[in-house]
């Protein structure tokens, strides 16, 4: 053995002593095993270590898809026994005839009359009037998406936070009041009027500042906005609500998984890298501790819009809406009064 292949084998001919001269092939065969072992091959051969690696990574991703559903499945529970309680259990017939009217005449372009009309001309009015409302929500949610991704966020978080303070304050309090009607609740106006102000108050702290206060308690008012919303939207007459919700899931499923789908293209945008946070648009799920989805990091990819090694994980391609919960997460509030 020479000093250079000495050397090379990291040998001190000094202190070692001499052992034969290691054929080409054994080297070969060396630095090839070294070559698998570093990438991660283990050495073994393909019948040995067959599907070791791809196995474990799938029960990686499923544990990670049964984290995020059952992250996701709480809060729709909740919130679908709520509305159905507030439904059946805060309404009475002369509330139901009231709002009923209210809400005809407020949000139906064409009025119903199914006693003297053919069902053909009510479907076809209900179907009339469930599109102009889905017509709406689809506009306006284009114009929260422009607003996002033009960088209008003052604009935005004004229209949000009004938009919060109205429904959990004024909506909520209509549901509140006949809730005490009903159940005859002894309560001055003065005690209705403080706490209905200190619940619309701290609604719109928690979903939008979030410091100082529990993520739990901004996730439990988005639940209860969405609860408050369905006993709203009960009061339609049955050919209403019916092409409305049929209409609504359509519009839900294009907007998510279609590519010009506005809500897809937010959570593009709120994906990005120099994505501004802004709580309220999503529901922000809390993953349990330790589940991280075991996907190749896209920070180094051309265009950014990666996971990166960020506070929360965001699946854009997917429609995964789960997203982890970070302490560094920024109030827009804070940008406000900073600007």
């Amino acid at each position: 053995m020479n000093v250079e292949d000495d050397e090379e084998f990291g040998v001190d001919p000094e202190t070692t002593p001499l052992s034969p001269a290691p054929s080409s092939s054994n080297i070969d065969a060396d630095r090839g095993m070294e070559r698998r072992r570093a990438d991660g091959g283990g050495g073994g051969s393909e019948d040995e270590g067959g599907g070791g690696p791809a196995s474990e990574m799938s029960l990686e991703e499923l544990m990670y898809s049964a984290a995020s559903y059952h992250a996701i499945a709480k809060p729709v529970t909740a919130t679908m026994i709520l509305s159905a309680l507030a439904v059946i259990h805060i309404n009475t017939e002369e509330t139901m005839a009231a709002y009923s009217y209210q809400m005809a005449r407020a949000y139906e372009v064409f009025s119903l009359d199914p006693g003297n009309e053919s069902r053909g001309a009510t479907l076809g009015k209900s179907l009339s009037n469930a599109l102009v409302m889905v017509t709406v929500i689809g506009a306006m949610t284009f114009v929260i998406v422009l607003l996002y991704k033009y960088r209008c966020m003052k604009c935005l978080i004004g229209y949000m936070i009004f938009s919060s303070g109205s429904l959990l304050g004024l909506l909520g309090g209509v549901v509140a009041q006949v809730a005490v009607d009903k159940y005859r609740i002894p309560v001055d106006w003065l005690t209705f009027a403080l706490g209905l102000w200190n619940f619309a108050a701290v609604g719109v702290l928690a979903i939008f500042y979030q410091r100082g206060i529990p993520p739990r308690v901004g996730q439990g008012y988005l639940v209860l906005t969405s609860a408050i919303l369905a006993w709203q939207f009960s009061h339609f007459d049955e050919w209403t609500a019916w092409t409305l919700l049929v209409m609504l899931a359509l519009y839900d499923l294009c907007a998510v998984l279609t590519p010009c789908g506005p809500l897809k293209a937010l959570v593009n945008l709120m994906s990005r890298e120099d994505a501004p946070e802004m709580p309220g648009l999503l529901y922000e799920a809390e993953l349990p501790a330790g589940a991280r989805r075991p996907a190749r990091r896209a920070s180094s990819a051309p265009g950014g819009g990666g996971g990166g090694d960020y506070g929360y994980d965001f699946d854009a391609d997917g429609g995964d809406f789960v997203i982890e919960d970070s302490d560094e997460m920024r109030s827009p509030l804070e940008g406000i009064a900073e600007g």
